[in-house]
């Protein structure tokens, strides 16, 4: 998904409970119809999805791995939008992008996990004061970036 997205579609700054809420039932809904996954890890626009280490799903083929996902993702954000954006209306199908990651070890994936943890207390901290700086305190987004610097 894109900035552009969030904008037309007059998404709360810094974060939107409605497009939060509507992400964690997408994902939800991956998770329940793709029976091998176990974990699944939301930050922001992205979400990361954790298969059975075990798993034999479609001959564990990468590319049916994300194009299900991503489709399915996709698929439920559209189907439940009004759920969630009642009053908005749906002005152009959203977009997700996917990627496969095998990593080695279940420590590999711990660590992965980790950093996506911290990424994402790290984004949220600077969002929440840069746009606080700027709905509370009038300033800029350039004049917000460049008090946050210091």
């Amino acid at each position: 998904m894109t900035s552009r997205f969030a904008e037309e579609h007059n998404f709360a700054k810094p974060n939107d409970s409605r497009a939060l809420h509507l992400m964690t039932k997408c994902a939800q809904t991956v998770m329940e119809e793709l029976e091998d996954i176990v974990i699944a890890y939301g930050q922001s626009d992205e979400y990361s999805f954790v298969f059975r280490k075990k798993s034999n799903w479609f001959k564990r083929r990468a590319s049916k791995f994300m194009t299900l996902v991503a489709s399915q993702f996709a698929s439920s954000y559209v189907f439940y939008w009004r759920d969630y954006f009642e009053d908005q209306p749906l002005r152009y199908p959203p977009g997700f992008d996917g990627r496969v990651v095998l990593y080695p070890s279940n420590q590999t994936l711990k660590d992965y996990l980790s950093w996506r943890q911290a990424d994402c207390h790290i984004n949220n901290l600077y969002n929440t004061v840069f746009w606080a700086l700027i709905q509370q305190s009038g300033l800029t987004p350039v004049q917000a970036q460049q008090r946050l610097k210091v």
